[in-house]
This record gives C-alpha cells, sequence and structure tokens, in this order.
C-alpha cells in the first residue's frame, strides 16, 4: 500500500496517461528513485535495529549527563559531627544539645570506632565511649590527649541497660530471675552478643547480690557459674550486637524480654505512639546497669575543630542521660559496670565467651 501511494504521488498531475512518452517515464523513473533515495535516511531511522536505537539513545544520554555533570558545582562536604550511642535521637535523651550540634549515632563497636578515627577524613569531632573503650584509645592515641585530664575523655553522662518486656504477652513486670524462668514464661530471651553485661546478668539472675558481682567475675569459679547459667539459657536466646539490633527485636517482638539500652526503649515506645510499630515494650526498672560515657577528640580530627569542639565541652554541659534516677524503682538497684574490672579482664572474658558462643554453633 505505501509503495502504490508514493507512486501515485510521484506522477504527474496535468499528465494524461495516454500522452506519456519514453522520456517522460524515465523522468519519472528518475523522480521515484530520488523520492525513495530521499526517504531512505528517515526509512533507516525509524526502523533501524533496536542495537542501533539503543546506541543511538545512550549516545545521547551520555551527552546530556556530561553536560549537567559539568555545570554541577561539587557540595563540600559536612562538617564533623558528634557521635553518640544509638537510640540517642529518637529518645533524645542529649542533654544540653542545639541546632548547632550534627549527632551522629554510632553501633559502639570497636571495629567501629578503629574504622573512624582512622578515616581520611573525619567524621566525628567528638565521640561518647565508654571507659574501658577510652581507655584504650587512649593507650592507642587514637584519640586527643586532653590538656590537664590523663583520661583523654571529658565527662559525658551515662547509658542505661535494663529488662525490656512485652506488656501484652505479660501481665505484671518480670524480675532477672523471671528472664531465666522459661518454663513459667515461655518465649525467647534477646542478650547482647558479648562478656560485659551479659555475665553480670547471668550472675544476677543467679542470685548473686549486685554488690558481689565483680568480686565473683574476678575468681574463676564465679566466671565459670556465669557460664553455666547462660548454657542452661541458650536455646531460647535471640543475640543482638548493637542498640538497633536490640531495638528490632522489640519492634518485632522476637523475644518476650530482652536486655536493652534505656534509650532504644524509650525510642520504641516513642515509635508505639507514633504508629509505626506495634511492640509494647516496657523497663523494669528495678535493677539496672549503667555505664559511665566520656567525651573524646579522635586523632584525625582537623586542628580548628578539635579545639573549638573542646571549648564547647568545657563551656556547656552536654551529656547523655537516658534514665534519670527518678526513673528507676523507689527500692530499685543501679549497678554501675565496673570499668577497672572490664580495663583488666575485658579481654580474656570476651576471649572466652566468644568462645563458648562458637563451640555450639551449628
Amino acid at each position: 500500500m505505501l509503495t502504490g501511494l508514493l507512486l501515485f504521488q510521484c506522477l504527474p498531475l496535468n499528465m494524461p496517461a495516454h500522452a506519456t512518452t519514453s522520456s517522460s517515464s524515465q523522468s519519472a523513473s528518475a523522480s521515484v528513485e530520488r523520492f525513495f533515495s530521499h526517504i531512505g535516511q528517515s526509512v533507516t531511522s525509524v526502523f533501524s535495529t533496536p542495537e542501533a536505537s539503543a546506541h543511538a539513545h545512550k549516545h545521547s544520554r551520555t551527552h546530556s549527563v556530561a553536560k549537567h555533570r559539568k555545570n554541577t558545582k561539587p557540595v563540600a562536604p559536612p562538617a564533623p559531627g558528634w557521635g553518640v550511642p544509638e537510640g540517642t535521637v529518637a529518645a533524645n535523651a542529649l542533654a544540653g544539645a542545639d541546632s548547632t550540634i550534627r549527632l551522629i549515632e554510632w553501633d559502639g563497636q570497636k571495629t567501629t570506632l578503629d574504622v573512624g578515627v582512622h578515616a581520611a577524613r573525619a567524621d566525628w569531632a567528638a565521640v561518647l565511649l565508654n571507659g574501658s573503650q577510652l581507655s584504650e584509645a587512649c593507650q592507642k592515641n587514637w584519640v586527643r590527649p586532653i590538656e590537664n585530664n590523663t583520661s583523654c575523655g571529658v565527662p559525658g553522662g551515662q547509658s542505661t541497660l535494663a529488662l525490656a518486656w512485652d506488656r501484652s504477652r505479660l501481665p505484671s513486670a518480670p524480675g532477672w530471675k523471671d528472664f531465666w524462668d522459661v518454663a513459667r514464661h515461655p518465649g525467647r530471651r534477646g542478650l547482647r552478643l558479648s562478656a560485659r553485661t551479659t555475665l553480670e546478668i547471668a550472675l544476677l539472675a543467679d542470685g548473686i547480690d549486685p554488690r558481689d558481682i565483680y568480686t565473683a567475675l574476678s575468681t574463676h569459679a564465679g566466671v565459670d557459674r556465669a557460664f553455666h547459667k547462660l548454657d542452661l539459657l541458650r536455646p531460647y536466646i535471640v543475640w543482638w550486637k548493637t542498640p538497633d539490633d536490640a531495638a528490632r527485636i522489640m519492634e518485632q517482638s522476637s523475644a518476650l524480654m530482652t536486655s536493652a539500652p534505656m534509650a532504644e526503649i524509650s525510642s520504641v515506645s516513642t515509635k508505639v505512639k507514633a504508629g509505626p510499630a506495634s511492640s509494647l515494650f516496657v523497663a523494669q526498672p528495678d535493677v539496672v546497669l549503667r555505664t559511665s560515657l566520656y567525651w573524646a577528640i579522635p586523632a584525625n580530627t582537623p586542628d580548628e575543630v578539635a579545639t573549638k569542639t573542646l571549648e564547647h565541652l568545657n563551656k556547656t554541659s552536654l551529656h547523655l542521660d537516658d534514665t534519670p534516677d527518678s526513673a528507676v524503682a523507689p527500692n530499685g538497684i543501679i549497678l554501675p559496670v565496673n570499668e577497672a574490672f572490664w580495663t583488666k579482664y575485658g579481654d580474656q572474658l570476651e576471649q572466652r565467651f566468644q568462645d563458648w558462643y562458637g563451640s555450639k554453633q551449628p
């Protein structure tokens, strides 16, 4: 149909069909040939192979992107922020913070700290560390020394670990002994995948007085007792490494009870009120473990930033306060995590814990 239509349009409209001569036929033929030659390029572009079309399209986009990038000004990287434990922001747990301070949550892991303080571009102007982390970082020159301060740190508040329980599945608040009683309270239990705080909790559940926890853990018998207690609960444990992991356990109701930082418990409660989470986890405030925190300035922080950061710390009382004393039960007990103990015994206890954990994995 297309060919017939094209031939019809190419015939001279004022020439009768019987008057067509040989020369005019040649002329018409030449016209048709020129016409097809003219439209050939268009027909080729319309009916070209997919590969050719894709190449042409890609070629066009490449030029467009290159032109766009050429006109885009580079964006300066953000200034170093202040490293705080996960859950701090949602729980509004950093007292004294204002809009000039950019908070960066970090997971508290040694590997994360190692990478952060050795990065080519510093992400942290300051970072909150526990006493054991600060001692190691100071000894290895990962953080800047602070004038008139032998610890390399400035007091930065406290972090509290509590027993969180799902009140939608339990009629009353459990204690650490109930945490191990899976016969009366069937369900999974969440614990931190670390010797630190987990061994203390095991001895609390086994009836050791909080005042005697570190005396017991300083002996082989006390350590064996803690690991034996963990053996009994092991099949029911859901392990968490970071505060965010603990929050997910609560948000997804992956356990009936779990140890968790108070900041994360508060954060999950906030999400419940807002609607995104359905968890009903709350803290049991009778016996909590409290860790002191310190601001440290990483060694890779630029000099100018480090100077301003230290001035800010000296002028303001910027500190983490996830659990005021008033939030602890009237007859409750606050067990301070013994940093001197963990600085002295931490490496060997963590090694034994990892050996214990790995020995019975499938």
